[in-house]
Order: structure tokens, then sequence, then C-alpha cells
């Protein structure tokens, strides 16, 4: 299962980053005088996202990668972390931890039904080939890939993604979140768009620490 898991994690991401031609991000897409980028470090911590929208713009046409089986596997068994390291002033990693949905969990969680519940392990965070730094010339976060990574991939090596800061909503309010309120961040490659939400975790297993209950609020 770990191997199909994994190769179907490679197929993903090559569908979805595939080199061809695109256009590039420059510096007006942001919103760099509204960007505080202490904010953004100080928030990270070890808080799980899960990946709400993944779509392709080209021209007038959009493509929901969303839509393809595999991708969608990928995407409920892959939650990031932004490790932040020494802080705003250094580099931090970009790594996840492993989890699956809970389609029919055996309690009543604290979400509005159009949620998602999930059972993380969170023991063990688990490595990527990707980075992230702030871009002072851009006046916003990058991530970048520094080689190929078996697992996962934002990002092609070599190849950056932007944080949109004119779309960063978080702030890690989980009753802000219930009652409609945006709670995402969005990253931009090329004509590639990932949204992500963060998972709240609620319950933690008193048997197992490691394993923990979380909801994802749309």
């Amino acid at each position: 299962m770990k191997k199909r898991l994994f190769s179907a994690l490679t197929l993903f991401c090559a569908c979805w980053l595939a080199s061809c031609s695109h256009k590039t991000v420059e510096k007006e897409d942001v919103v760099a005088e509204e960007f505080d980028k202490e904010r953004f470090y100080s928030q990270l911590g070890t808080t799980p996202f899960y990946i709400s929208k993944a779509y392709r713009v080209v021209g007038k046409d959009t493509t929901d990668l969303l839509k393809d089986s595999i991708m969608v596997l990928y995407r409920d068994a892959v939650l990031l972390t932004f490790w932040a390291g020494s802080g705003s002033a250094g580099v931090g990693e970009v790594k996840f931890y492993g989890g699956s949905v809970w389609k029919n969990p055996p309690f009543q969680f604290p979400a509005p039904p159009t949620a998602r519940a999930f059972h993380t392990n969170m023991k063990f965070s688990r490595p990527t080939s990707m980075h992230f730094n702030w871009d002072e010339t851009k006046k916003t976060v990058v991530v970048t890939s520094s080689g190929p990574d078996d697992v996962f991939r934002m990002v092609p090596p070599g190849k950056s993604a932007y944080l949109d800061t004119s779309r960063y909503h978080y702030t890690y309010d989980f009753e802000a979140a219930k009652a409609g309120v945006d709670q995402s961040m969005t990253w931009i490659y090329e004509d590639y768009t990932i949204v992500m939400k963060p998972c709240y975790v609620f319950y933690i297993d008193p048997d197992s620490a490691s394993w923990e209950r979380g909801v994802v609020v749309f």
C-alpha cells in the first residue's frame, strides 16, 4: 500500500507541475506593502495544512486538478507543515504528516457539516526536498525545491512557488472558520495555484499521543 501511495503522490506531482510554457509571477502579483512577514513566520508552528483547491489557469481556461481520483488520493493523505526554524531571518523547511480522511467518524466533531474529519499521525513529520525563505525583492515567502523527492514535491527541482500575500487569510482561528471567515493561504507556481486550509486539531488519542484528530472547515 505504501508503494502504491508513494507512486500516486509522485504521479500527482508530475501531472500537476509538468514543464511547459508558463507565465512568470511578477512582483506586482503580490501586495507587498500589506503583508507582515513576522506574522507569517510566527503563525506557522506545527499546524498541518490541507490542500483545499488546486487548479491551472491558461488564458480563459481553468482546469480543476482535484477532479482526478489520483490527485484526490494524494490530497487526502498528505498534510503539509511549514517549520520556520530560526524564524523570519532564517530558512524554513516544508515537511508533511501522513493521515487519512474519516468519512464516517464514530463521534461528533465540533464543526459545520461542510467540514472534514482527519486521523493524522503527528509523532513524526517527514521531510521533503523543499525549503522556504523570505524574498526581499518580491516581498513575499518563496518555497524552493532543492532536488527530486520520491514522496512529495510541491515544485520541481530548481523551481519556486510564491505566497500570494493578497490572499493570505490565516490566523488559526477555529471559531472564525466555523462562522464562515476565510482561513487559508495561496501559493502560485507559474500557471498553477494551490490553496491550503489549516487542519484544526481537537482531540489527542490518550493511548497514543502521536495520533490526533482534526477538522478542516470549508
